[in-house]
């Protein structure tokens, strides 16, 4: 059905966030989720042996997942069909299941009409409807030290008492710190509080391009009025990565006049971006000073005890024990990003899982040598970088380096500005610098290959090898 292969297909897809892909690929991508109704879900791999380790260790983790996707509790089965197909009558109890054609074709028509619905109404698409796992994304779970304290403060305020003390809240802070969890913790408790209240949730990039591509239609006054109506009756608005509206000329009128709107209604408006307003360059003086008329807070890179205790939080919901030589060794060496030590943690925990022994200091070097150098200094690695980059591409340092736009000097370069990103502690900014480019572009550019990443696994496997070598200094 359809239907079940795009709910797993999503499940996958929050799974993600745990598991690394070499995990997916050997455990999760032969199963199949076979039947659904208002008591079970039925999964089917190939192996019995899967079928009996996914049942005993990571039955919770696939649960939850589907869970959020369909929104009501189920008994999750997993079947396997290495000795034939398996029986699915015990399981078979009404609802969606193989033996139930109307059943799809239900759901193909909903779809229709929900593609309908999307066309006559261009800016459904561009509201940035939150991801099926938001809700994982509360206060409790997000750990507080010295470096985020005033914006998890900051936050709370303004679930308590929005549109009174700081609106504007304006959160800023470089990619992988957390303002985005503080979003959709924001949106989550607000509603755990009134489940009628009207919050948006918008990212920037989407904002300025949908609007730009709907203003350029054919009927961009009509465009306009179903923006303003949809935006301006919110009670919460919030918009992540701002900065991406800097420069774009009609985006940020609507932002203007929507700001007031909202403003003057005494609604709250929190924005993020990874840098203050004063620094976000071609944004108009008028929004500028709009955003700075509430309260600006930042997000810092995290001290030693926040990092030891994001990795003790990581590891305790993998499932994993790490001994203090372990963290002291991560958080030595992994400073800047929150989400570089979480990815840490989850590679440990799936080499854990596929050797069946405990993660050792050796585990952890040889594991992570990819994503830490910080025992040379960065000019060094970046030498290393191009010259890899180079080598590995039919390109030249100045053609990564140039106004070059072609596909096969566009697709290096990327490569290349996530390798540095990945491998070295320099900014956006600085990164920025040597690629002679706008701050915005290399976060666009970080972007495109993470998508990419996670739609080519062969891709994700040459990376990985290139900054292995690039890592271990290999010719």
């Amino acid at each position: 059905m359809p239907f079940l292969d795009d709910l797993w297909s999503n499940v996958l897809k929050n799974l993600r966030a745990t598991y690394a892909e070499a995990f997916i690929e050997l455990w999760f991508n032969d199963m199949k989720l076979v039947l659904l109704n208002n008591s079970y879900a039925v999964l089917v791999n190939t192996s019995d042996l899967k079928a009996r380790i996914l049942t005993e260790k990571h039955l919770p983790a696939v649960k939850e997942s589907l869970e959020e996707l369909i929104g009501y509790s189920v008994k999750l089965v997993v079947l396997s069909s290495q000795n034939g197909d398996p029986d699915l009558t015990p399981y078979q109890e009404g609802g969606l299941s193989p033996s139930s054609p109307a059943a799809e074709e239900t759901d193909v028509t909903e779809k229709e009409e929900e593609d309908n619905e999307a066309e006559d109404d261009p800016f459904e698409q561009a509201s940035a409807i939150f991801p099926a796992d938001h809700t994982k994304y509360t206060f409790d779970n997000f750990i507080v030290g010295t470096s985020n304290k005033f914006a998890y403060e900051a936050c709370i305020a303004v679930c308590n008492e929005p549109a009174t003390q700081f609106n504007p809240l304006f959160i800023y802070g470089e990619s992988g710190l957390g303002k985005t969890h503080l979003l959709y913790a924001i949106n989550n408790q607000i509603l755990s509080k009134n489940p009628n209240a009207n919050i948006i949730y918008v990212r920037g990039e989407d904002f300025a391009n949908q609007l730009i591509k709907n203003i350029t239609s054919k009927s961009p006054v009509s465009f306009r009025e179903k923006f303003r109506n949809k935006f301006r009756k919110t009670d919460i608005l919030l918009i992540d990565d701002i900065h991406f509206i800097a420069g774009k000329e009609s985006t940020q009128e609507e932002v203007f006049h929507t700001f007031n709107a909202l403003y003057e209604a005494g609604k709250q408006i929190i924005l993020t971006s990874d840098r203050p307003p004063k620094e976000i360059k071609t944004l108009e003086e008028r929004l500028r000073t709009r955003f700075e008329g509430g309260l600006i807070v930042d997000i810092v890179p995290p001290d030693y005890e926040l990092r030891i205790a994001i990795i003790k939080h990581k590891a305790k919901k993998l499932g994993i024990t790490l001994e203090p030589e372990v963290m002291d060794y991560i958080a030595d060496n992994m400073k800047n990003n929150i989400r570089q030590l979480e990815g840490a943690v989850k590679t440990l925990a799936a080499r854990s899982f596929l050797n069946g022994s405990v993660v050792s200091l050796e585990m952890a070097k040889e594991c992570l040598a990819n994503m830490i150098t910080n025992f040379e200094p960065v000019n060094v690695t970046l030498d290393r970088i191009f010259d890899k980059v180079t080598k590995r591409y039919p390109v030249s340092e100045a053609d990564l380096k140039g106004t070059k736009r072609n596909q096969e000097v566009a697709e290096a370069r990327h490569i290349c500005i996530y390798i540095i990103k990945n491998m070295t502690d320099l900014s956006l900014k600085k990164i920025g610098v040597l690629f002679s480019r706008d701050h915005t572009t290399v976060m666009s550019s970080l972007k495109k290959t993470e998508k990419s990443i996670k739609e080519d696994s062969l891709l994700e496997i040459e990376i990985k090898n290139l900054m292995e070598d690039i890592a271990k200094g290999k010719n």
